[in-house]
């Protein structure tokens, strides 16, 4: 009864009205899993993220298969969306998953003083490389810079769902789930509006007074227009 909750801050995601700068990595599966229905799907994910992005963000794409392709090795203005656009166009799915390599060389790129966020789209499941989940898990945990947030987009019916939702929860994302058939349309501008509309970031909790012996959900996410 004599405790209290305070919750904390840092820093404000917004400043004087104008959303914040951010950077947009798209990493897209380009495996032959993905052929057909799947990358057609990716692609459109891919091409609507390409034109939303805001005046002042920076995006790269790096395509996996068995190995990586990428856009550029920086993220680059939004002003060069059209060459996003034709790279994506370029894309065409072979090989197999290597996804831990894949998060691995995007998150080598990634800006540690930029706020980022890291879309991944995929199937879900690792054929190449390290294909032990847990271990790409840990890996990614160990390399992802603070200022990422990843966020995955799984596309189909063999999606990996348990590896997806530990990769994005474990950087403070969420995971979004579109089958085959299902409009592409709404389902991305749904999932891009989460991401590209941040409220709070870097939410902590403090407590005084009283025994706390659990957190949930642990770590905290971010909070995203329209989310609870």
């Amino acid at each position: 009864e004599d405790g209290f909750f305070l919750l904390l801050v840092t820093p404000p995601v917004e400043s004087a009205g104008q959303a914040v700068a951010k950077d947009v990595m798209l990493v897209m599966d380009t495996s032959g899993s993905m052929d057909g229905d799947k990358m057609i799907q990716a692609k459109a994910a891919a091409d609507y993220v390409l034109d939303h992005l805001g005046q002042d963000d920076r995006f790269n794409i790096v395509a996996f298969s068995t190995a990586t392709r990428l856009f550029s090795d920086r993220p680059v203005s939004a002003a060069r969306r059209d060459e996003g656009h034709a790279f994506v166009r370029s894309l065409a799915a072979a090989g197999s998953t290597d996804i831990n390599r894949a998060l691995l060389e995007a998150l080598a790129g990634a800006d540690a003083e930029r706020p980022t966020v890291l879309i991944f789209l995929t199937d879900g499941l690792p054929t190449a490389g390290e294909v032990d989940p847990d271990r790409i898990v840990a890996n990614i945990a160990a390399e992802a810079p603070k200022s990422v947030r990843l966020f995955a987009f799984g596309v189909g019916y063999d999606v990996d769902t348990v590896l997806l939702d530990q990769l994005s929860s474990g950087q403070r994302g969420t995971s979004s789930y579109v089958k085959p058939e299902q409009s592409i349309e709404e389902e991305v501008s749904g999932f891009y509006a989460k991401v590209s509309a941040p409220v709070l970031i870097d939410v902590e909790t403090a407590f005084a007074g009283v025994q706390v012996e659990d957190i949930y959900p642990y770590p905290l996410p971010d909070l995203f227009a329209g989310n609870q």
